[in-house]
């Protein structure tokens, strides 16, 4: 069996470590030092048959990184202003919507989420809320989404280690797999009886970076709960 051929066994979006993929070709060519490995693999990225995700993984497949999709022009143009203001504060900036993508009834409530660390909060809120026509909230809870109808634009706190996109300021697919599961704001925009079958898109679409997911989740005290409703994913190659 050619490396190619173990290779394709695996599901597509499937996440490998380099180590992992190295023992792999190993395995078919013992023979291999470390130089003839690297242009085993410069040849698979070639044929498609893995991408390169960063310089420890790679994923099966065509990588098909997550973006938020039909973002609105408010988030790009928000995103351009904090680039300009903010260009080395970590800020991810994401909207409600982003959840059409998977649920079957379509969210038509636009709220953009700002998260910022903690120490910038007070600024982003004053030149968001000067520079921007729609009503921006500070430090919102569930009974302030519910206040205040239509379209909002809500800045919170980002939290420590959250998997984000910083040159882009996007939301990563680990940060919101494990959002969905907290307390936080985005959930009030999914049912309780969907979330299974979100995740379960989410996988077959996206590669997801499970010990990024498990990261995170432990840093926001939900790890059982994640471990539980990504299980039947997760296992058997998929991450």
């Amino acid at each position: 069996m050619t490396i190619e051929d173990r290779l394709l066994n695996f599901k597509d979006n499937t996440i490998l470590d380099r180590d992992h993929l190295y023992k792999l070709i190993r395995e078919v060519y013992p023979q291999y030092k470390d130089t003839s490995i690297r242009w085993v693999i410069y040849d698979l990225v070639k044929k498609g048959i893995i991408s390169k995700l960063n310089p420890t993984q790679y994923v099966i497949g065509q990588s098909d990184i997550y973006q938020q999709k039909n973002a609105s022009d408010e988030r790009r143009k928000i995103v351009d202003y904090l680039n300009q203001a903010f260009p080395n504060i970590r800020i991810v900036v994401f909207e409600s919507t982003l959840l059409n993508e998977w649920v079957n009834h379509q969210i038509a409530r636009k709220v953009i989420f700002i998260e910022v660390e903690k120490y910038f909060m007070s600024d982003v809120f004053r030149m968001i809320y000067n520079r921007f026509s729609t009503k921006v909230l500070l430090n919102v809870n569930k009974e302030d989404l519910y206040m205040y109808e239509g379209e909002l634009i809500i800045i919170n706190q980002l939290i420590s280690q959250a998997p984000i996109n910083q040159q882009a300021r996007d939301i990563k697919i680990e940060k919101l797999i494990v959002d969905l599961y907290t307390k936080d704001l985005i959930t009030e925009f999914i049912n309780e009886d969907e979330k299974d079958d979100v995740i379960e898109s989410i996988f077959k679409t996206y590669p997801v970076n499970v010990k990024t997911v498990y990261a995170y989740a432990k840093r926001r005290g939900n790890i059982d709960i994640i471990k539980k409703a990504i299980s039947s994913y997760h296992l058997g190659g998929l991450s």
